[in-house]
């Protein structure tokens, strides 16, 4: 079967305006954890607009499974952001570790519904 006259394949239209540009995103509404689990932690962590990383964590909660919590947390609408680090060892000059966070509107956004 051969494209429309126009179609491009990568999400823009003829006019080259993208579906997403059509329609308003949907409202962010991310769902809460609960506040006293290991979730909820690395979640108040971001909120505090802290940069986590799995050190900190573990050093604060004991648990080393930061990263499950960050996907969890993504799943219930959560828009943590990874920002790669420089972390060379001796044996592995290469090595990067993850840096969690979110991003400033979304800590505008929740701070303006919290009052």
């Amino acid at each position: 079967m051969t494209a429309p006259a126009g179609f491009r394949g990568d999400g823009g239209g003829r006019d080259g305006i993208g579906q997403g540009e059509l329609f308003e995103p949907p409202p962010f509404s991310p769902t809460y954890p609960n506040p006293s689990s290991l979730e909820g932690r690395a979640l108040s962590m971001l909120l505090a607009a802290l940069e986590i990383e799995h050190s900190d964590f573990e050093s604060a909660t004991g648990s080393w499974r930061l990263g499950a919590y960050i996907e969890t947390l993504r799943d219930k609408g959560w828009p943590i952001e990874t920002v790669g680090i420089s972390r060379p060892l001796l044996d592995r000059p290469g090595r990067t570790i993850a840096r969690y966070r979110l991003p400033a509107w979304v800590l505008r956004e929740v701070g303006a519904a919290h009052g």
